[in-house]
């Protein structure tokens, strides 16, 4: 095998694990907790959802992972007058939550 090609396909296994999960966390699973959370009765995506929170269509150019965790698990701790409710999650949920949440780009 040609040595550029096994490095291309290396970096390329690498590069698409990045951009799948920051977390390590699935967003595919993330989704379904956003669901499950009923996290669209107050938010949209795409325009379709909830007024009461922020829009997050492109909730994953405005914030990190670091911030979205800190807010899901503490929202008027980290935003003053939020009036969001803590996510009550484990980890690993939390975890695939943000990551869905990262995907979100326009």
């Amino acid at each position: 095998m040609d040595r550029r090609v096994f490095l291309m396909g290396a970096l390329l296994c690498l590069w698409v694990g990045a951009v799948q999960s920051a977390y390590g966390a699935d967003p595919e699973q993330g989704k379904k907790i956003y669901e499950q959370q009923r996290c669209g009765l107050c938010h949209a995506i795409g325009g379709r959802g909830g007024k009461i929170g922020p829009d997050l269509t492109d909730v994953g150019n405005q914030r990190d992972g670091e911030w979205l965790t800190k807010f899901l698990k503490d929202p008027k701790g980290t935003v003053p007058g939020a009036k969001m409710l803590p996510v009550k999650a484990t980890d690993e949920e939390l975890a695939a939550l943000v990551d869905y949440l990262l995907s979100l780009k326009k």
